[in-house]
């Protein structure tokens, strides 16, 4: 058998990433439900990269909802970036795959 076992913040982590790509929103409340967790505690560093998508007009943070607006759609890869913790070394930078 080969691949790779995915743990707890994997699976969250997926979920949200399928949600704004196949959606363009997502939930919060959902996510705490159904993960048991905190949304904004859990992913206090990524909501504080996502202030700079919402300056910039890309998505809108609510309480409740993230939610990408229609120039935002256009950057959907860049912004599901944020919760993908495999494309960060230590550095900082993309290991796998950069958008350029």
């Amino acid at each position: 058998m080969r691949g790779m076992e995915l743990n707890a913040d994997d699976l969250v982590r997926r979920a949200i990433i399928q949600a704004l790509m196949c959606h363009f929103e997502l939930s919060k409340k959902s996510f705490n439900i159904a993960y048991l967790i905190d949304f904004d505690q859990y992913f206090a560093t990524e909501m504080e990269a996502l202030l700079e998508y919402e300056r910039e007009g890309l998505l809108e943070i609510s309480p409740q909802w993230i939610s990408l607006t229609p120039k935002g759609r256009m950057q959907i890869r860049n912004i599901c970036m944020v919760f993908d913790k495999y494309l960060r070394t230590r550095t900082g930078h993309a290991s796998y795959s950069k958008v350029i």
